[in-house]
């Protein structure tokens, strides 16, 4: 998606807080952190994140812990947002248990006139 609409949109990526915390939720993956209480344990994560994953995208860090970005929009589970000049434009959020990408692929065509 950012190879298609890299020219015309500026991606950012914001870490709220760990979904499946070691000590509050864990599911067993490979990877495992604690949950973040401050804004420098986020940075670590986040930094292991960007290191890890070879990420080459902007990350922004929500404050811990008044979880401000979380709590203004309502990010947990996973939601992808659009924002044109300041104004929400479009809000993906899960369908069940699913992300489906190609419905906000869909929206960005037809936002851009591709």
């Amino acid at each position: 998606m950012m190879e298609l609409f890299g020219s015309k949109i500026n991606f950012l990526t914001v870490y709220i807080m760990e979904a499946h915390a070691e000590d509050t939720w864990p599911l067993g993956s490979d990877v495992r952190y604690n949950q973040t209480h401050t804004i420098e344990e986020r940075a670590k994560v986040a930094k292991d994140f960007i290191v890890q994953n070879n990420y080459p995208y902007t990350i922004r860090i929500d404050e811990a812990p008044s979880n401000t970005f979380n709590k203004t929009f309502a990010t947990w589970p996973l939601r992808f947002y659009v924002i044109d000049n300041g104004k929400m434009c479009y809000i993906h959020e899960p369908e069940g248990e699913y992300v489906f990408v190609t419905r906000l692929t869909e929206f960005l065509h037809t936002y851009f006139n591709h």
